[in-house]
């Protein structure tokens, strides 16, 4: 059973239609489920769409446990939903420094220590940090996402020493430039 956030688009569709394919389960956490209607249409009882922003950590929490209580457990949980942010370190609000810090480190951490005792309690389990090159190398114009990604890739490299006596996998996806809709319409 996979849990992927941000399953409607980009890599994580690509993630969810993927596992889908292998005949595994996936709790599909997306804003609009809607979008994940001809998904759960191609591979049916395969995809459970469920509504989430992923930014509400109340909600965040009760999605897991959720997902647990339908599904029995949680084997992979894919912290996916992202988005970028363009623009001067000088001219970014602390609003949107904060909004996209929610999004790219809080929400990931609420979902990881929401599922982390199911996958102890069983003694395995995979967590999927989806980072970037941004986690790595920072570029002018993207100072504020790459500070999201630089924390998160910091979180999985600290969790996946605490967790692996437990048999339960972390890793950081670091991707670069690729064609999803991470800067198209409805991206922001």
């Amino acid at each position: 059973v996979w849990f992927v956030t941000g399953a409607s688009s980009g890599f994580g569709r690509a993630i969810t239609e993927a596992a889908a394919e292998a005949g595994e389960t996936v709790v599909a956490a997306v804003r609009r489920p809607a979008a994940l209607a001809e998904l759960a249409e191609k591979y049916p009882g395969l995809i459970d769409p469920v509504a989430l922003d992923v930014t509400d950590p109340a909600a965040a929490e009760s999605a897991i446990a959720d997902a647990v209580a339908r599904h029995g457990h949680i084997d992979v949980l894919v912290n996916n939903a992202g988005r970028t942010q363009v623009g001067a370190v000088e001219e970014t609000t602390d609003d949107e420094l904060r909004s996209l810090f929610d999004l790219h480190l809080f929400a990931p951490f609420t979902l990881t220590r929401a599922v982390l005792p199911h996958m102890r309690e069983r003694g395995s389990g995979a967590i999927v940090m989806m980072s970037s090159v941004g986690g790595q190398v920072v570029m002018p114009g993207f100072g504020v996402y790459c500070a999201t990604k630089f924390g998160l890739e910091a979180v999985a490299e600290a969790l996946a020493a605490e967790v692996a006596p437990f048999g339960i996998t972390v890793m950081a996806v670091e991707p670069g430039a690729f064609r999803t809709n991470l800067f198209g319409p409805g991206a922001a």
